[in-house]
């Protein structure tokens, strides 16, 4: 059965304002950017945020304090990075294209 053209539509105008984080590269054809950044997709990007959240948790783990104001710095300000390049409208666009899917499944 073919999806509803009313379904459709709402896919796309959902797309519209959901799919924000990464965007075409204007430099390299198969590219996607997010501000100064770029990534092969979205796997790419969830890999570089698990990086970046792990060297967090390595760096961590090991003491080496000078007991200066900056302590830990680094790791907050590579945290706040990764938390801002969690793509959490996309990942509501693609909960309401996996239900768009189920429910056109469940019609056949």
């Amino acid at each position: 059965m073919k999806p509803k053209r009313k379904d459709l539509e709402k896919l796309i105008r959902s797309a519209k304002y959901k799919l924000i984080t990464l965007e075409p590269s204007n430099v390299q054809t198969g590219k996607f950017k997010a501000s100064f950044l770029q990534f092969d997709g979205y796997l790419d990007l969830f890999i570089t945020i698990e990086s970046l959240i792990n060297v967090c948790i390595m760096a961590s783990h090991v003491n080496n304090s000078n007991g200066t104001e900056d302590d830990g710095l680094d790791i907050r300000k590579t945290l706040q990075l990764a938390n801002k390049l969690l793509p959490f409208d996309e990942g509501e666009f693609l909960d309401n294209v996996n239900i768009l899917l189920k429910h056109k499944d469940s019609i056949r």
